[in-house]
């Protein structure tokens, strides 16, 4: 390697042409290693020299050894500024400008700097610095050096899996360079616009690493046009930015370029559901525009309803609210559900709600759909944990026809008779009937409907759904017909109900108490005693009961326009007592004596047989043997049982509780009363 002598130096600078030049340098044996001694000497000697000596080593350098150029701007970085221009406007002339900013690359960024400043002032141009980083750009995404780089890029491999770094570090030092000569890399663009797709991708691939924002990218292109803009937004996609960030910029400018953005979008990802995807990840401010963008181009409401599925839940039912506050109708977007998903139907219905629509007025809507598509609207609502009273208040506001079709819908939800009944009971008295009418109409039967009511729904209740059937048109008597087909005790419990309900009270006068306290005392309470007589239609009462009084609970009834015989008061008061310490019970229990046992025959051996116990004794005979002992005790009467014997076990219905007893006091002239506990009379 050496250095050249003097006669060789003197050889060469007799050589005034690029051709005796390029020859004088082969004749020397002229190296690598001898650029900076050849080039020392060309400075000594003139600029044109350097100039003519810079020109032929770019001439080598794409004939023999590419490192030369290298070296040549590796040593005009520490040359004289004058020496500097000359080798930099030697790149220029020679139609190497983008050579040139790939030597700069491989420098330290100060040096690349300075020379990045010489450039420009001899005229370099913006769009061979493109032109380098295009190239870079392509190298940096695919990791490979393409073979019509003419070995420009063979320094990168030596990197070995480093390829990239060395790129990016590459890319950077140009960058810099750039700004530092006062220049904005952005400028670029203007410069590349015209170049095709791949092309400007590479450029933009390798701006983006040099941290140009795409904010600042885009409004680039947008001074240029609409169709740069496409191409670069194209172009920031290919180089993995994601679609919000073009839309955070575009969301900004003006409607027209927001379109414009979301058609090149649409286009990238080849899919309104993808392009749906990446606006879902937007934040909530940004969406309104965006979507309203959408409609302007086209796009209804059941494009977006029909992929809210493909969306996470919170973002889907931010995508409807912002539908709805853009000034689309409730109404469209309720349309738009028909025939699709109850999952998807929920999450619309959720982001109506939290608008305060109500639920009325979204079935009301949907009214005219098959009531299976109804149901799958009511199941969103259940999904949603909508309480099952809000769902029926809701159907209550509608008339009877719409009111049946809903609750059809509902029962396909909600299948137990009972879980809708004991909702609708803790309505008003109006919503009830409403509801009842409409779950009749639903076919249900009467029957099964009393069945619910009497046997699985709590007492409270009961009463409110009977008067609602009764209201709606189910006379008193059919009721009763109806559930008699049930079971004893689901007509015991209705007959209580319909007595409480239907007919007109009093309480017991002076004389009917004073008569009922000498055989019960207190052990019931005779101020809740009511007696009845006009619970209803006089042939309901002959059809039950045959005209003979009976007793539901604590209600007396008889037939309307008679006088009720104090004996048979005694004889429906015992009834009283009967429930008061067996509970409804005791009316299953009488029926049965009525229809199946002894009735009301009674006579000496049933009572001897007894064992001294009344509960031994059937219901009605119990009801017999205190009635014929106050006929016999209090009134004289001649009675065909023995007194002395049915006395002990009448005593037994006779209770005074909480008496005051006087005390005397041991040793003291005085009295004390103390509160005795309850003691039961008779044997």
């Amino acid at each position: 390697m050496g250095h050249l002598n003097r006669n060789q130096l003197l050889f060469l600078k007799k050589s005034k042409s690029l051709k005796t030049k390029f020859k004088a340098m082969q004749a020397v044996n002229f190296k690598s290693s001898n650029i900076n001694q050849v080039l020392n000497e060309s400075e000594k000697t003139s600029a044109n020299d350097l100039k003519l000596t810079s020109q032929v080593i770019l001439l080598r350098s794409g004939t023999s050894n590419i490192e030369e150029a290298f070296n040549l701007t590796l040593w005009s970085a520490k040359a004289k500024p004058n020496s500097r221009r000359v080798v930099v406007n030697s790149f220029i002339k020679s139609k190497q400008s983008s050579f040139l900013v790939h030597q700069m690359a491989r420098l330290k960024r100060a040096d690349a700097a300075t020379i990045m400043k010489d450039y420009f002032r001899e005229g370099g141009d913006m769009k061979d610095v493109a032109e380098w980083l295009r190239t870079a750009g392509s190298v940096l995404k695919t990791g490979i050096v393409p073979d019509d780089t003419d070995g420009a890029w063979d320094w990168v491999k030596k990197k070995g899996g480093a390829i990239k770094d060395a790129v990016v570090g590459a890319i950077n030092t140009v960058a810099d360079a750039v700004k530092a000569a006062g220049k904005n890399l952005a400028n670029a663009i203007s410069e590349v616009v015209k170049w095709s797709q791949s092309k400007i991708n590479d450029f933009v691939e390798a701006i983006i690493t040099a941290g140009h924002s795409v904010g600042t990218i885009l409004a680039k292109a947008m001074k240029i046009g609409t169709s740069a803009l496409s191409k670069f937004i194209r172009a920031i996609i290919e180089a993995g930015r994601k679609g919000r960030e073009v839309l955070n910029w575009a969301v900004k400018q003006s409607v027209s370029i927001l379109k414009l953005a979301l058609k090149v979008l649409g286009f990238i990802y080849g899919s309104f559901t993808s392009l749906l995807i990446e606006i879902a990840k937007m934040p909530l401010i940004r969406l309104s525009p965006i979507v309203k963008a959408l409609f302007a181009l086209g796009k209804k409401v059941k494009d977006f309803i029909i992929r809210l599925d493909r969306l996470a839940y919170n973002i889907a039912k931010n995508i409807i609210i912002v539908i709805r506050k853009i000034g689309k109708s409730v109404k469209e977007i309720i349309l738009a559900l028909i025939n699709k998903s109850r999952y998807i139907a929920r999450i619309v219905l959720d982001a109506l709600i939290s608008l305060n629509i109500s639920i009325a007025s979204i079935l009301k809507i949907a009214i005219n759909w098959h009531v299976s598509r109804l149901a799958l609207l009511i199941g969103a609502l259940k999904d949603l944990q909508i309480s099952l009273s809000l769902i029926l208040a809701g159907i209550a506001k509608f008339v009877r026809p719409q009111a049946i079709i809903l609750m059809k819908a509902l029962r396909i939800i909600w299948k137990q008779v009972k879980t809708i009944l004991q909702f609708i009971a803790q309505k008003t008295e109006n919503t009830i009937k409403t509801l009842l009418v409409a779950l009749l109409g639903t076919g249900i039967h009467i029957r099964n409907v009393l069945k619910s009511i009497l046997l699985e729904l709590r007492a409270a209740f009961r009463e409110g759904l009977i008067k609602g059937l009764t209201q709606i048109g189910y006379s008193a008597l059919k009721l009763m017909k109806e559930v008699v087909k049930i079971s004893a005790s689901a007509a015991a419990v209705l007959f209580a109900i319909l007595m409480d309900i239907l007919g007109t009270h009093r309480g017991l006068n002076t004389e009917e108490r004073a008569e009922a306290a000498k055989i019960f005392g207190n052990s019931i309470n005779l101020n809740m005693v009511k007696l009845t007589d006009a619970s209803f239609a006089a042939d309901f009462i002959m059809w039950m009961n045959k005209n003979r009084p009976f007793t539901t609970m604590y209600v007396i009834n008889y037939k309307s326009g008679t006088t009720l015989e104090m004996h048979t008061l005694i004889h429906e008061l015992t009834h009283i007592w009967q429930a008061v310490n067996s509970g409804g019970v005791y009316m299953l229990e009488a029926l049965h004596s009525q229809f199946f046992g002894k009735s009301y025959n009674l006579n000496n051996n049933d009572v001897r047989n007894a064992n001294g116990k009344i509960e031994n004794l059937e219901r009605e005979q119990q009801a017999v043997l205190v009635e014929e002992y106050w006929k016999a005790e209090f009134d004289n009467q001649p009675i065909g049982l023995s007194l002395d014997l049915i006395r002990p076990l009448a005593k037994q219905v006779f209770r005074v509780k909480g008496r005051f007893v006087p005390i005397q006091t041991i040793g003291l002239n005085i009295s004390r009363s103390f509160f005795s506990p309850a003691v039961t009379t008779g044997s």
